[in-house]
Order: structure tokens, then C-alpha cells, then sequence
């Protein structure tokens, strides 16, 4: 399934849902949506997984720039509602310990109680 990428403001995020199938062939425009939501003075991002029926390692390199890229312009960068393949792979590789991830996009948003803290170990 090709993938469908769609962002909006929430609160104090911007908010990227993806749905489908995130790899090499789509990196191109994924990457225009991050570098447009990197813009604002201190970005807040929130990655919506979802949907996501496949994660590729460009795909994981995309997130792990866009954390980079957040938190060294003072914002943040966090994961929620991750489908059952993006948290597998998230977990085998090490990298939900890189993010705060959240359950559920309204966990998020009201900065509830997150599955994984990566941002304790950053402070």
C-alpha cells in the first residue's frame, strides 16, 4: 500500500500520520513533510504509527533525523499509537528507548503517561 502521509496542528504539535508502507521509494516525500514541520522556532512533533503496515531502516533513519533535528532547535520529537510491525521493530532495534512513545494519539497530545521515556534520559 502506498504511503499516505497527512499533517495537522494539535495543541502544541504537529502531528504527521502515516499510513502504509514507509520505504526507500516514499523517503523523498516524507522527508519534505518533516523538514516542513522542523521550521517552527522550537517543533514539536508527533509521529502517528498507526497505520503503518511497514517501516523500512530509511524510514527508522528518517525518525531518528527528525528527533535529532527537533531536539537541537529545543523541541521534541515522540511516537504514539504504534501498529504491531513499527513496535516490533522499534523494540528489536533498540529505538523505542530513543523516543517517548505514547499508546494512543490523545495520550500524546495531553502528555499523558508514555510506554517509553526516552526523553528522561536526555534532561
Amino acid at each position: 500500500m502506498p504511503l499516505q502521509i497527512s499533517g495537522e496542528h494539535r495543541h502544541a504539535f504537529t502531528v504527521i500520520r502515516l499510513a502504509g508502507e514507509v520505504d526507500k521509494t516514499e523517503e523523498p516525500r516524507l522527508r519534505v513533510t518533516i523538514d516542513e514541520a522542523l521550521t517552527a522556532e522550537c517543533p514539536r512533533l508527533l509521529f502517528d504509527l498507526s497505520s503503518v503496515s511497514f517501516i523500512d531502516s530509511s524510514g527508522l533513519r528518517l525518525l531518528v533525523q527528525a528527533s535529532c533535528r527537533a531536539h537541537r532547535s529545543g523541541g521534541t520529537c515522540a511516537l504514539c499509537s504504534l501498529a504491531p510491525m513499527p513496535r516490533r521493530l522499534m523494540r528489536l532495534t533498540g529505538l523505542d528507548t530513543a523516543f517517548d512513545v505514547y499508546p494512543t494519539l490523545d495520550d500524546a497530545l495531553t502528555e499523558g503517561r508514555p510506554e517509553s521515556l526516552a526523553s528522561v534520559e536526555l534532561r
